[in-house]
C-alpha cells in the first residue's frame, strides 16, 4: 500500500507544467541559511554578516515549511493535486511555517533530553578514540531522526486540525493519533523518506559547484511528496478506509 501512495505523490507534481521552477524556489528558500552558515565558518564573510544572512535565510526557510504545510493539509483533505500552490501567499506561508517551528523545537528538545538520557543510560559517551562508541551514538541519531520524520507530521495533523499549536503537544490526543494511524505502512513511509533523503544526499553532495543547490532542490521535492504521502495516509487512517488513488477527483485549480 505504501508502494500505491508513494508512485501517485511522485506523480502528481509533475502535473504542473511549471513544477520545476516551483522545487527551485523551494530548494533555495531551504539553502539559504545552510549557504550562509558555511560561508560564515570558512571565514569567506565576517560574523555580523553571517549572522544577518543566517537570520534572512531562517525566514525564507520557514516560509518553505509553510508552502509544505499547505501541500499537507491539502493531502489530509483529500484534495487532488493538479497544481502546485504559487509562491505568492507569503504571509499564509511564513505564519504557518512559524507555528510549525515552534512545534519543531520543542519536540526536538524534548528528544534531546532522551537523547542524553539515553546516552547516559548506554554509556554511549562520544569519544574519538573508541570508534564503537561513535557508531553507537551515530545508530541512535539515525533512529530518532526516523522516528521525528514520522511523528511531526502526525502532531502537524493534530495542529492543523485544531489551529492551536498546544493541541499538538497534547499528550492524551497525540498517543490517540499515534495508535490509529501507525502501523506497517506507516513506518514504511518514515524509513522510505529518511533513506530517499539519505541516499540523494549522498550522491547529489560529492558534485561540485552545484552540489549543495541540487541536495536542497531535491530535498524540497522530496518533501513535497512526502507531504502528499503522510498527509493522505493520515486521512486514510483517520477515516477508516483506504484512500481513492485513482486519478480525477477533487482536483484544485
Amino acid at each position: 500500500m505504501f508502494g500505491l501512495f508513494l508512485l501517485k505523490a511522485l506523480r502528481e507534481p509533475l502535473q504542473d507544467f511549471n513544477w520545476w521552477r516551483k522545487m527551485i524556489v523551494g530548494g533555495v528558500f531551504t539553502m539559504l541559511p545552510l549557504l550562509a552558515f558555511v560561508l560564515t565558518i570558512n571565514g569567506q564573510i565576517s560574523l555580523p554578516v553571517g549572522v544577518g544572512l543566517m537570520g534572512l535565510g531562517l525566514f525564507f526557510l520557514v516560509i518553505s515549511w509553510g508552502y509544505l504545510f499547505r501541500v499537507f493539509v491539502d493531502a489530509l483533505n483529500g484534495f487532488e493535486l493538479a497544481f502546485l500552490p504559487q509562491w505568492q501567499d507569503w504571509k499564509a506561508y511564513a505564519l504557518a511555517g512559524g507555528w510549525l517551528g515552534l512545534i519543531v523545537v520543542g519536540y526536538c528538545f524534548f528528544a534531546g533530553i532522551g537523547f542524553m538520557a539515553v546516552l547516559s543510560v548506554l554509556g554511549l559517551v562520544p569519544s574519538g578514540e573508541n570508534p564503537e562508541q561513535l557508531a553507537g551514538v551515530f545508530m541512535l541519531l539515525m533512529l530518532i531522526s526516523v522516528m521525528l520524520y514520522g511523528f511531526f507530521p502526525i502532531v502537524f495533523a493534530r495542529f492543523a486540525a485544531e489551529r492551536s499549536v498546544w493541541a499538538a503537544f497534547d499528550p492524551g490526543a497525540i498517543w490517540q493519533d499515534l495508535k490509529e494511524i501507525v502501523n506497517g505502512n506507516y513506518i514504511q513511509a518514515c524509513l522510505g523518506f529518511f533513506g530517499l533523503l539519505l541516499m540523494g544526499n549522498l550522491i547529489l553532495s560529492n558534485l561540485p559547484i552545484v552540489g549543495l543547490l541540487l541536495v536542497s532542490v531535491y530535498g524540497f521535492f522530496m518533501s513535497v511528496v512526502f507531504a502528499r504521502v503522510f498527509g493522505a495516509m493520515i486521512r486514510a487512517a483517520k477515516q477508516k478506509k483506504p484512500p481513492d488513488l485513482s486519478e480525477g477527483s477533487n482536483r484544485i485549480s
